[in-house]
């Protein structure tokens, strides 16, 4: 998890200073219930992102919501495109944080093929071997 939240870090840049998110990494069980909870859909899933869009009183910036991953989905997508479950683990991050920026892939394949494009431009930026799974968050 470590190498995860070292990259994570590197994200900050482009959050454009006056901004944070929260980042989960939990388990299926957990990330299954608030699938239920707030998607109506009794799975688990890889990733979640909620919108906060608050300002801090305690230091002025702009949180954009969290984003929650469930490292046991993460782990196994890893294995089956044969990559680090770091990478993984990191693209779907991103893939939370792209959707708290205001991208939407389910709106048509427009709206996907921008998002895919902005989260690779992160994957990049990020040094990371970024996107070689193909497997669709």
């Amino acid at each position: 998890m470590q190498s995860v939240s070292a990259r994570l870090k590197k994200s900050a840049p482009f959050l454009d200073g006056a901004k944070k998110v929260f980042v989960a990494f939990v388990d299926d069980a957990t990330i299954q219930g608030l699938n239920e909870q707030f998607k109506h859909v009794k799975a688990p899933t890889n990733v979640l992102s909620f919108e906060i869009n608050q300002t801090d009183p305690e230091d002025g910036m702009l949180i954009l919501g969290e984003v929650i991953v469930s490292v046991d989905t993460a782990q196994r997508e890893a294995a089956h495109a044969e990559m680090p479950a770091r990478d993984r683990l990191t693209e779907l991050f991103i893939h939370g944080l792209v959707h708290l920026l205001g991208y939407d892939h389910t709106i048509n394949r427009r709206e996907a093929a921008r998002m895919r494009r902005k989260e690779k431009g992160f994957m990049h930026r990020m040094n990371t071997a970024g996107y070689r799974s193909g497997i669709r968050a």
